[in-house]
């Protein structure tokens, strides 16, 4: 049978009735949810899901809880559907690396509870131990930071970071369940009970694991990833035809200026982005076309904006608002060594384009410059150079021309100090940081 690729194909399987009894659905959150809900929605009547729709979280339930249900027929005629949220059964241990690259991108998405999940996941797979775990401290920890096989720069701060987060956290290990593939393996074969569907839900998927493979030759897989790039970022294109699809199921359609805009603020989260997507749809009403003054005045900076008013500060030797920045970022729960990685790379990029605007684009650049002009003096075929964004790539050189090479190197000099004070001089972290701010407000 042709493996599902689509969620089509999917939904014309079950109404004919020739599907396999079990999907697994994984890939974009957003995506996967709204997915799954099509297909409960399509074998459970919404007056029969208190009875014949069971949610289980994959990672706590038992498997002689999930084989009781199994056999359980349903309390109304049709199908009983057993929906597996987060199921550990695809996990292995030669995944570690992209186990390690997903944990990295939930948390600097600022999804701290999945990452801190995914991680603990990672810990029962490498056979952490509840006593291990609890006598861990910042000496010891070596082992956990080399779970995380990144080439991202600021890897280890982040992996820090996440660390010290999960240790705040009630961490239980020995309530996780590990991955019992073979028993559910066992069930496929032997066959499932005529009222059944299972509906599995995973975080991360190893398509190497024979489970995934037997999945696959029935054509019980629907993946429904979105591209993204070498960093971990959405991809342009990906961004923009999910972004255009939304527009015209509700509508509306975006002027070039708006829908620029929405790019560069969007984030990485489709779930997030939706959300920002119905404010704004909400706030122009009946009109039918979206302006760039709209997205300006509803739509949710996402894509790190605290860094543009942040180094807008800096830039303006501006000490108090940089630290008013620096302030809440912290008491909203923002780790330093996590702020301190952001700031480390919004430095490396004004610094790449300072030295561009210094260089190969001397004579193109110019101050105050619009951003058609930029489009046809500077960038190459509308290419970004330095960002994922054109409209993005634009501001970077805007932030960039107000520093000086040499200002930006000092400045680099001192957030590696910074770090340093931060893993090893044991002094407040919220004091470190803003003496760096201090510093780079107060330098020339």
């Amino acid at each position: 049978m042709t493996v599902k690729r689509d969620l089509a194909a999917v939904i014309a399987d079950i109404k004919s009735g020739k599907g396999p009894q079990l999907l697994l659905v994984f890939g974009d959150d957003l995506r996967v949810q709204e997915a799954c809900k099509t297909v409960v929605d399509l074998l459970v009547p919404e007056a029969h899901k208190s009875f014949n729709l069971e949610r289980f979280e994959g990672r706590t339930v038992t498997w002689d809880t999930l084989q009781a249900s199994l056999v359980t027929p349903p309390f109304f005629p049709g199908r009983k559907v057993l929906w597996v949220e987060n199921a550990p059964y695809f996990f292995s241990r030669e995944q570690k690396g992209e186990l390690g690259e997903r944990v990295l991108q939930l948390w600097s998405e600022g999804k701290k509870d999945e990452a801190s999940d995914l991680l603990v996941d990672m810990l029962v797979l490498e056979g952490f131990t509840q006593e291990q775990w609890d006598q861990l401290d910042s000496v010891s920890s070596g082992r956990l930071l080399g779970l995380f096989e990144s080439e991202r720069p600021d890897a280890r701060n982040e992996a820090a970071a996440l660390l010290a987060y999960c240790q705040s956290r009630e961490i239980n290990l020995s309530a996780r369940k590990g991955a019992e593939d073979q028993r559910l393996g066992q069930w496929l074969e032997q066959g499932f009970p005529e009222w059944d569907f299972i509906l599995l839900t995973a975080v991360q998927v190893d398509r190497r694991t024979r489970l995934y493979k037997r999945l696959e030759e029935i054509g019980a897989v629907l993946y429904l990833g979105v591209e993204r790039d070498r960093s971990g970022k959405l991809n342009r294109e990906t961004l923009l035809e999910f972004i255009t699809q939304r527009a015209r199921a509700a509508g509306k359609t975006l002027d070039p200026q708006a829908r620029e805009l929405i790019l560069l603020r969007a984030g990485e989260d489709l779930r997030g982005i939706t959300h920002e997507l119905e404010k704004l749809f909400l706030y122009v009403a009946d009109r039918p076309s979206v302006r760039a003054g709209d997205v300006a005045a509803i739509f949710t900076d996402h894509a790190a904006d605290w860094i543009f008013d942040l180094t807008r500060s800096i830039a303006d030797r501006d000490a108090v608002a940089a630290l008013a920045h620096l302030g809440r970022l912290i008491n909203q729960g923002e780790h330093p060594l996590k702020l301190l990685g952001t700031i480390a790379g919004e430095m490396r990029r004004l610094l790449l384009a300072r030295q561009l605007l210094e260089n190969e684009l001397r004579g193109c650049w110019r101050r105050g410059m619009s951003y058609g002009q930029f489009q046809q003096s500077v960038l190459k075929q509308n290419v970004p150079m330095l960002t994922r964004n054109p409209y993005a790539d634009y501001m970077l050189f805007q932030r960039a021309d107000r520093f000086s090479v040499s200002a930006l190197s000092r400045y680099m000099a001192e957030i590696w100090e910074t770090d340093y004070r931060l893993k090893s001089s044991g002094r407040d972290p919220r004091l470190v940081m803003e003496g760096l701010v201090l510093n780079m407000c107060l330098q020339s």
